[in-house]
């Protein structure tokens, strides 16, 4: 099990901590308007006028104008219609239109009701925009997922082409999802794709890369989260920090909303809340502008990644985030060490691969061949909060990439945990100590042997052994790049009162070995599972007989050197005396 198993902008993520500073309740900004009254979405009609608020740079939320064009009848999911409108404003003019960044964006009538969050766009640049209804933000209602793309009406298309801003035919293509801006920064540059894969799966946005992590230390305060102001969803912080950054719509009572649409879709979910810095917002005609910017300290926790948007509680951190913490000594003899905070539970293998890939990069100074010798500590809970832990040793090596082979072993360590259906399972720690080199330190093993009438001789395909018996077995590996053979005993029992039995003697590397065995069918059984695992540095012996009844009998030897076995499998049919 201890195996190599959204379109937008991005966010250069800085440092976040757990710790929450106590300021004022809120700034001018927030405090105008602070729990808006909403404009019922019935009186959302065609010619109502309106002004947005959205950040262009810094922290300040700068208006825009805003004219209704219609609703589309369920647009958004069944019982959510979507507002169209036109907005505009110097900031828009100079981005070409709607950018990734703004969903969340409120938008008020002249008497103070708010209409609706500025949440969808029609096209990469267009100042045509889909507005989530507020009286479906206020309640959030609606089920966990909501539509990406909004089809419209030949009568409205029509009113859209009116406005000069779209032709009646782009405009019957439909509005779609403002991209929420996700970044992965501090990641390794390369073979990260395993690891955000299943964010992209779930956003439908492509990741970023880039931004940058300073640690996680940064305190800010939830203040600084306002209607209008810039709002960061993290999935993680620190030296890996995943983050989506949107707008925030409003906040009343300590609840704040964002978004006006879904970020993963998860429903009950537990994010980060974090205010950030916009630096500047990117023109891109092809696929549409972007903001990007920078975010501060953690200052809440989302609830609920539901239709209408992110629900967040201010003041608190996440309950269940973890600690991914690194200690590597390269080859200088220097300790290198990093840390992450893990937030999303669901995400928790490719967050700490990451960090681990990119830890490795940090100490060996390059993205390349090398070795590593590893301890790896796993801490979480189960039902009725009941801990366990877990430890696994171990060296890998690799001529094109070992960050990515050390990582990965940690990744499949963590995902049957995250994956198995048996309990729920909440990751409280991960800890990684060891050592990194850009040398090569592998075997490979180039021949097994038997022993026949007092001689070794090389192993057949066919091989008759004796119930209760121990089959003699040698393996011979020879290092990388050197002349330097070791011979190990790799020799292994068979099951006793197994006479007439048949089956398969596999002699393999600790890797190859590790996708057998029988499947665990409890939580018990998956965590002696993965203790038992073999590492990669050994040589495993095994033996499967298919017993008459049915059923399998089993036996397994491991031979462990000191340094990684590369890829190795040889099989050899057996017949029990």
């Amino acid at each position: 099990m201890i195996r190599s198993r959204a379109a937008g902008g991005f966010i250069a993520t800085a440092a976040v901590s757990g710790l929450l500073v106590a300021l004022p309740a809120a700034t001018a900004s927030a405090a105008a308007t602070d729990c808006p009254a909403a404009l019922p979405t019935a009186d959302a009609v065609d010619g109502v006028g309106g002004t947005g608020y959205t950040v262009e740079r810094g922290t300040t939320a700068e208006p825009f104008s805003a004219t209704v064009l219609g609703r589309i009848t369920d647009g958004i999911a069944p019982g959510i219609d979507m507002i169209m409108a036109e907005v505009d404003s110097p900031a828009l003019e100079r981005a070409g239109g709607v950018w990734a960044g703004m969903s969340g964006s409120p938008v008020y009538t002249g008497d103070g009701k708010l209409i609706g969050s500025v949440s969808y766009g029609l096209a990469a640049s267009s100042k045509i925009a889909g507005i989530t209804p507020a009286e479906d933000l206020m309640a959030l209602r609606g089920s966990a997922t909501g539509a990406r793309k909004i089809s419209v009406p030949k009568s409205q298309a029509a009113r859209i082409a009116k406005t000069g801003e779209a032709s009646k035919a782009l405009a019957a293509k439909g509005f779609e999802r403002l991209p929420v801006p996700v970044s992965a920064s501090g990641i390794a540059k390369k073979n990260t794709g395993r690891y955000l894969a299943g964010l992209e799966k779930s956003s439908g946005l492509a990741v970023r890369r880039g931004g940058s992590a300073i640690g996680v230390g940064a305190e800010s305060s939830p203040s600084e989260i306002f209607a209008g102001s810039n709002y960061a969803a993290s999935l993680s912080y620190g030296d890996i920090s995943l983050v989506g950054l949107g707008t925030t719509t409003y906040v009343c009572d300590g609840t704040a909303v964002a978004f006006g649409h879904p970020f993963l879709s998860a429903g009950r979910a537990e994010f980060g809340v974090h205010p950030a810095s916009a630096v500047y917002v990117q023109e891109d005609p092809v696929f549409g502008p972007f903001k990007v910017g920078n975010a501060g300290g953690v200052v809440g926790t989302v609830t609920r990644d539901n239709t209408a948007g992110l629900r967040s509680t201010l003041g608190s951190a996440p309950k269940h985030r973890f600690p991914v913490t690194t200690s590597l000594v390269n080859e200088d003899g220097k300790a290198v060490k990093g840390r992450t905070v893990g937030v999303y539970q669901p995400y928790a293998a490719d967050i700490a691969a990451l960090h681990l890939q990119s830890a490795v990069v940090k100490a060996n100074g390059a993205q390349g061949a090398g070795s590593s010798e590893v301890r790896i500590t796993v801490t979480g809970t189960r039902a009725k909060g009941k801990k366990f832990r877990l430890t696994h040793t171990d060296h890998f090596a690799d001529t094109y990439d070992i960050s990515y082979a050390t990582a990965d072993s940690l990744y499949f360590m963590l995902l049957p945990l995250i994956d198995q259906p048996y309990e729920k399972v909440n990751i409280t720690g991960v800890k990684v100590t060891g050592k990194v080199t850009t040398d090569v330190e592998q075997y490979r093993v180039t021949g097994v042997q038997t022993k026949k009438k007092g001689k070794w001789v090389p192993v057949r395909s066919t091989q008759s052994v004796t119930s209760g018996s121990t089959v003699p077995l040698r393996a011979t590996l020879s290092a990388y790049r050197s002349n330097r053979k070791v011979t190990v005993p790799i020799s292994v029992a068979v099951p006793k009162r197994s006479s007439g039995y048949t089956g398969v003697l596999t002699i393999s590397d600790g890797l190859g070995a590790a996708t057998t065995g029988k499947e665990p069918n409890s939580l018990n059984g998956l965590l002696a599972q993965i203790r038992n695992t073999p590492s990669s540095d050994s040589v495993v012996s095994r033996i499967d007989l298919d017993a008459p009844r049915g059923g399998v009998r089993s036996s397994v030897r491991e031979t462990r050197l000191d340094a990684a076995v590369s890829p190795y499998q040889k099989l050899v049919s057996i017949t029990v005396k």
